[in-house]
């Protein structure tokens, strides 16, 4: 058996035993002008390109417009949310590792998959497992919140719902 690595459809030559994957994002900018195409940066009084403005060069006026200027139209940019994101192999533990980090970069919530060895006096013996990260683990990558069974809402919580009383 062997393993195969491809990037973009092209496979990438052969690495070692226990080996190492991992894609790193630039998360240098989280918002673009969808009309311009210029980095922003999100400041008190709105976005700003990277000389300051908030201006637009792109900005198209319709009837309705005043003046030429029009504000930039900020979109996050796809993928700023990951700092990197990887694959280990282990083959002394027989386990597959995916990391993905989502927050401070010196870390990354970790799915493993690994084989109990056959040999292991265990009803599990020869068995996979799957490793999960979950809510109040210790050393967490970042927090999380459930918001149905299997899917968390990761950093701050979930907003509370309030409901508005009207007087009778």
């Amino acid at each position: 058996m062997y393993a195969a690595l491809t990037v973009d459809g092209i496979t990438v030559n052969s690495l070692e035993e226990d080996s190492s994957i991992e894609l790193t994002v630039d998360t240098s900018t989280e918002f673009r002008c969808s009309a311009c195409g210029a980095d922003l940066a999100e400041t008190t009084g709105g976005f700003e390109d990277g000389n300051g403005d908030r201006d637009c060069p792109a900005h198209a006026p319709d009837d309705s417009d005043a003046g030429d200027t029009g504000a930039h139209i900020p979109q996050r940019v796809a993928l700023s949310w990951c700092n990197s994101a990887g694959i280990r192999t282990n083959e002394t533990d027989d386990a597959i590792t995916l990391s993905l980090s989502t927050a401070d970069p010196r870390g990354a919530f970790e799915i493993t998959v690994r084989r109990v060895p056959d040999h292991i006096d265990s009803p599990y013996a020869g068995r996979l497992l799957l490793h999960l990260p979950y809510p109040d683990q210790p050393m967490p990558h970042d927090q999380m919140h459930p918001l149905h069974p299997g899917t968390f809402v990761l950093g701050q919580p979930i907003p509370a719902h309030h409901t508005h009383l009207t007087p009778a």
